[in-house]
């Protein structure tokens, strides 16, 4: 291991390429924060304004980061997206008749334009590895075999199992798993379980701290000192349950009268439609008085703070759970719908409670508990904690990262090129 230390940092080219300011753009953002300077050079592409301006704000405005904007395929363009809902509204008239051709159509338009930005970028910097922080992605596998340099792949959630993926992940010389769901979902995709591995996702363990104050967010938000609070953290997207956390809501209010129910953050695109119409379903249950709707905010741990308990109520299997972690790291018991990646992060009666996934009264019930049982959820918040901190170190996962490009690496040394002469230092800027 020590003869493969270079005199110089090896050049590791980030690409993250989320809808926004996600959990894996606050995952990245902390594993550069810890990333050992000496070993390794970071040079990090992404793909919308929102993200640099966070990583800016994180990580500081010097750092080399770049904006390539992120052209989404011409699937979700009319007409095009017209047509394929039409074959999937007509399922006699075969899909494939239309996918392939704007499939084909994507390779000219959106694909190879992007690779050509980014190789030409690569190149200047002398990338030794890419770290896609997205999963697999064509983009990416292409980029790699053009360099001729090795791909890394985090991945944060299941991949479609279609003959063109099974056939890409073979170009992926090392998969991160975000949980065993995820890695199990990779292994039945066909890719060899010596080629990945899980790991969690970090927390910033001493933002997130128990002894922040929140007496501030909680004036701010209308809060009385004997208020209970629950609330349900993160990306206002369908999937994420936050009607069945309303229906629960109502339930919990009934037999608390004076608990109180926070949603806390923004539809990830900046739509509001999403947001209406949850505001009407507390109202046609009549809880709209006693809901708070806090939006887009900054300062995630004092939210945290301002709760009782924390929950999470997706309705499909989540991947990994960033919010159930956080809320651990602030010493919150948490109560997750029982699929994906909760199961492997709560431990049911200890750290919390998990429940069955889309059962407004099975959750409404383990709230209930908490917040009547202090003492209980007092234990399970402790218990939490010290989980948050064995399980989800910052330092301990940089470390753990770098493993896995050490291995990479000298897994392909005798074929690695570096694509330039000499590294080239990167300032931030646009590349539109």
């Amino acid at each position: 291991m020590t003869g493969f230390r270079s005199r110089r940092p090896r050049n590791v080219l980030f690409i993250e390429n989320s809808i926004g300011v996600s959990g894996s753009l606050i995952s990245l953002c902390t594993l550069l924060a810890h990333l050992d300077r000496e070993r390794y050079a970071p040079h990090v592409i992404l793909s919308r304004a929102t993200q640099c301006e966070y990583v800016g704000r994180v990580l500081g405005p010097e750092f080399p980061a770049r904006l390539v904007p992120w052209t989404n395929s011409l699937k979700t363009v009319q007409p095009f997206a017209f047509l394929l809902d039409l074959a999937m509204r007509y399922p006699r008239l075969p899909a494939r008749l239309l996918t392939s051709p704007v499939a084909a159509l994507d390779i000219p338009t959106v694909i190879l334009p992007y690779v050509a930005r980014l190789r030409r970028l690569a190149r200047r910097a002398g990338v030794e590895l890419i770290h896609h922080n997205n999963g697999l992605d064509v983009r990416a596998v292409l980029l790699a075999r053009i360099l001729g340099v090795p791909l890394i792949a985090y991945q944060r959630g299941g991949e479609y199992h279609s003959p063109t993926v099974r056939y890409l992940s073979r170009f992926v010389d090392t998969y991160i798993a975000n949980s065993d769901a995820t890695r199990l979902d990779l292994m039945k995709l066909g890719v060899p379980s010596e080629r990945v591995s899980t790991l969690h996702p970090p927390v910033e363990l001493g933002r997130f701290d128990p002894s922040i104050d929140a007496s501030r967010q909680r004036a701010e938000l209308g809060l009385g000192d004997r208020d209970l609070c629950f609330g349900i953290p993160g990306t206002l997207l369908k999937w994420k349950g936050h009607d069945v956390f309303l229906k629960a809501a109502r339930l919990v209010m009934e037999a608390v009268p004076e608990a109180r129910a926070l949603v806390i953050g923004e539809a990830p695109d900046g739509s509001t439609e999403y947001r209406e119409e949850l505001l009407r379903l507390t109202r046609e249950l009549g809880i709209a008085e006693r809901t708070v709707f806090t939006g887009f905010r900054r300062d995630v741990p004092e939210m945290l703070q301002l709760l009782d308990v924390v929950v999470h109520a997706s309705v499909s299997p989540e991947p990994f759970g960033r919010v159930i972690a956080e809320g651990m790291a602030m010493g919150k018991p948490v109560v997750a719908a029982a699929a994906g990646g909760p199961l492997e992060i709560i431990e049911q009666g200890r750290t919390g409670f998990l429940v069955t996934p889309g059962d407004p009264t099975a959750l409404a019930e383990a709230i209930v508990t908490l917040l009547r049982d202090r003492v209980l959820a007092r234990r399970l918040g402790d218990n939490a904690r010290l989980v948050a901190q064995a399980r989800f170190s910052p330092e301990a996962h940089a470390r753990c990262v770098e493993g896995f490009y050490e291995q990479t690496l000298r897994a392909r040394e005798p074929a690695v090129t570096p694509g330039a002469e000499a590294s080239t230092p990167w300032h931030r800027h646009d590349e539109s």
